[in-house]
């Protein structure tokens, strides 16, 4: 049982520090995509509300003279919360699959690996890559 220990233990720290890489390749790989969104969003969103204050400020001042002025506000203020709600709403509802976009090479790796120690504790002994995964 102890060379069996002895030999297993270099395989397992190397297979362990496979997954550090793979897991570090999906983190960069994550906070890129997320960062890269975030900034366009600001961007997007900054010119937006730049726009969204001209109009409302040209509204106002059309309204300012006429007895529609409150109306006109009133309309303004209702606007702007529909506008909230309806950018809210799908930000907020649950939905798809988060994990689907986020570290899929790690999972995939899980996923083999479970698969292989599967196949080697029931004995049938054939893994994905080919090779015969006995374990003495």
């Amino acid at each position: 049982m102890e060379p069996l220990i002895g030999r297993l233990v270099p395989v397992i720290l190397r297979h362990l520090d496979a997954y550090a890489d793979i897991v570090g390749e999906d983190a960069r790989e994550a906070a890129r995509h997320v960062a890269r969104r975030l900034l366009a969003l600001l961007v997007a969103g900054a010119c937006a509300f730049v726009a969204l204050l001209m109009l409302c400020a040209w509204l106002m001042i059309l309204a300012w003279d006429t007895p529609w002025r409150a109306w006109a506000a009133a309309g303004l203020a209702l606007l702007f919360a529909a506008g909230g709600a309806a950018l809210a709403w799908p930000a907020l509802r649950r939905g798809g699959d988060p994990d689907a976009l986020f570290f899929h090479r790690t999972r995939g790796e899980l996923s083999r690996d479970r698969e292989l120690l599967g196949r080697a504790f029931e004995g049938r002994g054939q893994a994905r890559n080919g090779g015969d995964r006995h374990v003495d």
